[in-house]
C-alpha cells in the first residue's frame, strides 16, 4: 500500500498569493491521484479539512488540533482498506496530556496524532500510524518532542506490538540529531534510502517556488518489519500553483507476515 505525508500549509486569512482558496481542490486532487491508503497531514485546521473532504470520498480522518480552532496533524486513511480501531493525540510538552500546553522553547504547541488500524480483509492485521509536526525554531523543541513520541511508541508496543509508521514534517535535515534520534535509537527505516532521486535533490519545503535541490524536512519512517520500496516527492503543480509549500511525499510499504 503506499502512504504520504503532506503539509498543506496553513490557511491565513487575508493572503492573496497562494491562499487556501486557491489551493485546497489541487491538494485533494493530489491525494486522489496518488491514491494513498493513509495520508499524514501537517497544518491542517478543521475548516480546511472540511475543504478538501469534499473531494475525498474514499476518506475518513482522525486527530485533535493543537488549540481549539488550530491546526493539527490529522491521518487520513481509507475506509474502503481499513477500520479505526484506535487513535489519539498527545501533546509534545512536559505535560502531554494538556491541551495546548508548550515545553522546551517551542513557538507553538506541538502535537503528535497516532491510530491503530486493521485491514478490512484481514482484520487480524494490524499496524499504527504516528504523525507529527515538530517545532521550526527550537532544536530543543524537536529533540524532546521526538523522544516523547518514542516513548509512547514504546509504551503503545509494550501493550501491543504492531508495526508502525512515523511521518510529518521534522522540521530538520537527515543529519540532525532529531533524525540521528529516529534511524538510530528507535532503528526506524527511512524511506529515502530506497528513493531513486539524487541526495542532492530531494528538496521538501519549496515555499511554492518548485525548486528541488536541498535537503528534505518531510519524512516517513517505518518499524523494521515493514517492507519499503519506490519512495517518491510528489511535484505535482496545478492550474493556480503548487498546492502546498512544501512537496508531499510518498512510499509504497508492505507489511511482513
Amino acid at each position: 500500500m503506499k502512504v504520504m505525508t503532506f503539509n498543506i500549509r496553513v490557511d491565513i486569512p487575508g493572503l492573496q498569493e497562494n491562499a487556501w482558496r486557491d489551493r485546497y481542490n489541487g491538494v485533494s486532487q493530489v491525494i486522489n491521484a496518488e491514491s494513498p491508503a493513509i495520508v499524514g497531514m501537517q497544518e491542517a485546521n478543521e475548516s480546511m479539512i472540511r475543504d478538501v473532504m469534499q473531494n475525498l470520498s474514499s476518506y475518513d480522518w482522525t486527530g485533535e488540533p493543537r488549540r481549539k480552532g488550530d491546526e493539527g496533524t490529522p491521518i487520513f486513511y481509507r475506509t474502503d482498506l481499513f477500520t479505526l480501531l484506535d487513535s489519539g493525540t498527545f501533546w509534545l510538552s512536559e505535560t502531554p496530556n494538556e491541551v495546548g500546553s508548550m515545553s522546551w522553547n517551542t513557538s507553538y504547541p506541538r502535537v503528535c496524532t497516532w491510530a491503530e488500524f486493521s485491514f478490512i480483509e484481514e482484520p487480524n492485521t494490524r499496524f499504527r500510524v504516528f504523525n507529527t509536526h515538530l517545532d521550526h525554531m527550537s532544536e530543543e523543541a524537536r529533540v524532546q518532542g521526538i523522544k516523547l513520541i518514542g516513548e509512547t511508541i514504546h509504551r503503545l508496543n509494550q501493550t501491543s506490538h504492531l508495526p508502525f509508521l512515523l511521518m510529518g514534517d521534522f522540521n530538520d535535515v537527515p543529519s540532525s540529531e532529531t533524525l540521528q534520534y529516529c534511524e538510530e535509537e528507535l532503528e526506524l527505516k527511512n524511506v529515502y534510502l530506497v528513493m531513486e532521486e539524487k541526495k542532492e535533490d530531494r528538496l521538501t519545503f519549496h515555499d511554492f517556488k518548485g525548486d528541488v535541490q536541498g535537503e528534505p524536512i518531510d519524512f516517513i519512517f517505518t518499524s523494521q518489519d515493514v517492507k519499503v520500496s519506490q519512495s517518491t516527492v510528489i511535484r505535482t503543480k496545478m492550474e493556480h500553483g503548487y498546492p502546498s509549500d512544501h512537496y508531499p511525499v510518498t512510499v509504497e510499504i508492505e507489511l511482513k507476515k
